[in-house]
């Protein structure tokens, strides 16, 4: 790969394993990140309040205990999403601190519940400067990040939902068609070579960057652990109104990940809004009935949101921190 004087890019996005310096900010940039931190938090603030009706509601119908373990789930689940784009970052030679990494993760996750859904791609990219790493680097690493989601999410819901209950075969044949191309798309040089070919028709510079297949695998990995998360996190609140056993967490874990995935590709939707409660209505209704498959999806839209919230939180400070 070759870099330009118009477009510098660090040892980072040339492949090197070199951790991007950072100098240390001035105090214009220290108040800056200030204020980040202050409206991330009052932020988070106000998107839970909007959902207290929904949370009470929940801890009415579920139970406090119910409740608190789920939400537990709902932030190791997030944080496990959060691995998939490091480990993606790190297959593409972008190696920066864990804290400064998740820190920007985090933060940027609170702009997918604003209407269209690509502000943490916008926002990525713009932190990805401060690595020395150009927009388009991020861009790619954005795209392979949500591939991964959405195509493990896929193939997580396809090996599970037909064989969780006897007529889920019926139900859900359809999504076994779809793995070996999703297989496909999941090759580490599919996507930075389609980008590649956008780029040269649009007159810029290619990627310049390939994601390794150590750090697919890796990402994938950490994507089925945090389909099981979240899968556990709607058993705990399924077991108010049934009995849970190895099946029930079966479909659980592959409603949420085809919910998720379909959430996201579902790109008007805010965080998925509307798509992922109809699609566990869906897949959660036979098991414990549909109002009270409903009433477990919205649950858990607040919880994730509260873990979006906690981690976006706690990301900002750490942000502020870094020198």
């Amino acid at each position: 790969m070759t870099t330009t004087d118009s477009d510098p890019v660090s040892a980072a996005e040339a492949g090197s394993s070199a951790t991007p310096g950072l100098t240390k900010p001035s105090p214009a940039k220290r108040l800056l990140k200030i204020a980040l931190a202050l409206l991330v938090v009052l932020g988070g603030a106000y998107l839970v309040w909007r959902q207290r009706e929904d949370l009470a509601t929940a801890v009415q119908e579920l139970s406090l205990g119910r409740v608190a373990i789920a939400g537990v789930l709902a932030v190791v689940g997030t944080m496990l999403i959060g691995q998939i784009w490091v480990a993606l970052l790190h297959g593409m030679g972008i190696r920066p601190s864990p804290r400064d990494s998740h820190s920007v993760f985090y933060v940027s996750q609170l702009g997918k519940y604003l209407p269209g859904s690509v502000w943490p791609v916008v926002a990525q990219m713009q932190f990805g400067l401060r690595w020395g790493v150009a927009r388009r680097t991020m861009l790619g690493a954005n795209i392979l990040f949500m591939g991964v989601v959405v195509a493990s999410g896929i193939g997580v819901g396809a090996l599970l939902l037909p064989w969780s209950s006897p007529d889920g075969l019926n139900h859900y044949w359809w999504l076994l068609l779809l793995l070996l191309p999703l297989a496909v798309c999941l090759h580490p040089r599919v996507v930075p070579g389609m980008l590649d070919w956008v780029f040269a028709r649009l007159g810029r510079e290619p990627l310049g960057v390939r994601l390794t297949a150590r750090g697919l695998l890796t990402a994938v990995g950490w994507a089925v652990l945090a389909w099981v998360a979240f899968g556990l996190h709607l058993a705990v609140m399924m077991e108010s109104y049934a009995s849970v056993g190895l099946l029930e967490v079966a479909a659980a874990t592959g409603g949420m990940a085809l919910a998720w995935a379909a959430g996201i590709a579902f790109i008007p939707a805010p965080a998925g809004a509307g798509v992922r409660e109809a699609m566990l209505s869906l897949t959660l209704g036979p098991i414990i009935g549909v109002p009270e498959a409903l009433t477990v999806a919205l649950a858990s839209r607040v919880l994730l949101l509260i873990a979006d919230v906690v981690l976006a939180g706690l990301g900002a400070v750490a942000g502020r921190r870094t020198s």
